[in-house]
């Protein structure tokens, strides 16, 4: 499928709103400098493909207009959304029209394939793997206020490297109440979310929960967005069979670090085990993409219709910098990055080809999965679940610095769908569907 993006095909099919339904994109602050990416250039923290992997970049024999250049993240960059609540089927369905347009008159030239979700590379589209836990001794500073974070490295004065260092040397020798004081008096000379945490942890390996509970509280109040210390208190809220606290906390401790396997492990017994189920019934599309070497697009998916547009969505705001500019306002140079926008916009070409299907004469029949999606997306908008179960997977330090009302919308996502009720309750029947 070939073509040329044109800007009066994007206001078409925008229908003059280029971020239609969410509040405006708001600037991430600057990742490490460790995650520097060079266009075109193959990152040093992209890991060597599969065999599999490189069957798919099988190098196309078809002539090719103009060959695509090979694009990475910009993990310096980042950009926030609003929920993008959908009101308006016919949204998804200009959505879907767009990048199929897109494709098919783009110079550039795509190859649509099937590929197994487990050929995803998810490593070349969000970047290295997060660690499963988030760094105590980063702190998350307001730049805005009530907009974005950033985390920078904890500063300790001089007194309070050296109580830590007696308070750690003194729990280690099971002198509990000397390290205690220690650490109390680290924290009078530096107030450090980390060693507040470090306390409440030794506090619970000797089963002092409330003593506990009180410092993984006042690491809290030093910084809110330290997810470690909220799945602490809600484990002891658990111990303690105060379910409701504990999955409150927990909701709070998933939408600062998504990718908390700990916090999923909780989620699962507090939910029997529906925090790990959700993935049979929201679909997580896993596509591959990337560039061959005479400059073809591979865009490798499965599961169908809504799947092949999502993958080809992804692959449009990733190699059309022209498509990509009209969307985002801003100029063709900006380097490509993540952005909850290019999510969004997917996940609604994806509904958008299953709407159409649905509507169709004969129609399609119901897919219990992405009915799901529809009523989330009508409900609450799909920007808690791009945040959670998406780019904060992949990236939960953006998660964990994310404007309030990002991290809000988030935080319902995780009560609904992870720690309350199924949400299709008749697969059969659907929740919300091109009919209705």
């Amino acid at each position: 499928m070939r073509g040329v993006a044109r800007a009066a095909l994007v206001t078409f099919a925008l229908g003059g709103m280029g971020c239609a339904g969410a509040a405006p994109m708001t600037p991430a602050p600057a990742a490490p400098a460790a995650e520097t990416q060079a266009l075109g250039d193959r990152p040093a923290w992209l890991p060597a493909y599969t065999a599999a992997q490189r069957a798919l970049l099988a190098p196309v024999e078809t002539p090719i207009q103009v060959p695509a250049a090979r694009v990475y993240p910009d993990l310096h960059r980042f950009q926030y959304a609003g929920p993008a609540r959908l009101d308006d089927l016919r949204r998804t369905i200009r959505f879907s029209t767009l990048i199929v347009t897109v494709i098919d008159k783009s110079p550039r030239l795509y190859s649509l394939d099937d590929a197994a979700p487990e050929l995803a590379n998810l490593v070349a589209q969000y970047g290295p793997p997060p660690p499963a836990e988030p760094d105590p001794w980063q702190t998350a500073e307001v730049v805005r206020k009530d907009r974005a974070l950033t985390l920078t490295p904890v500063k300790l004065s001089d007194e309070a490297k050296t109580s830590l260092a007696a308070a750690r040397s003194k729990r280690d020798a099971g002198e509990t109440k000397a390290a205690a004081e220690a650490f109390r008096a680290a924290l009078g000379s530096t107030r450090a979310a980390g060693i507040a945490l470090e306390l409440g942890e030794m506090l619970v390996a000797q089963n002092q929960p409330k003593e506990a509970r009180e410092a993984f509280e006042e690491a809290i109040g030093i910084d809110p967005t330290l997810a470690t210390a909220h799945l602490r208190l809600a484990e002891l809220a658990e111990k303690r069979a105060d379910r409701e606290e504990a999955r409150r906390r927990l909701a709070e401790a998933i939408a600062f670090w998504p990718a908390s396997r700990r916090a999923i492990e909780l989620a699962d017994r507090l939910s029997n085990g529906l925090a790990s189920s959700r993935l049979t019934r929201l679909p997580l599309f896993r596509v591959f993409l990337d560039v061959d070497s005479v400059g073809a697009i591979h865009v490798g998916s499965s599961g169908g219709d809504p799947a092949r547009v999502y993958a080809g969505c992804r692959a449009v705001m990733r190699y059309e910098p022209e498509v990509r500019a009209r969307i985002f306002e801003q100029p063709e140079d900006v380097p490509y990055h993540l952005t909850m926008m290019e999510e969004l916009i997917c996940l609604e070409s994806a509904l958008g080809t299953y709407v159409a299907a649905r509507m169709s004469k004969g129609g399609a029949a119901v897919d219990p999965a992405m009915e799901a999606l529809l009523e989330v997306a009508h409900e609450e908008g799909l920007g808690g679940y791009v945040m959670t179960e998406i780019l904060g997977r992949h990236r939960p330090e953006r998660a964990r610095s994310a404007p309030r009302e990002v991290h809000e919308a988030m935080v319902r996502y995780v009560e609904r769908t992870m720690l309350g009720a199924p949400l299709v309750a008749d697969p059969a029947q659907g929740v919300y569907t091109a009919a209705r």
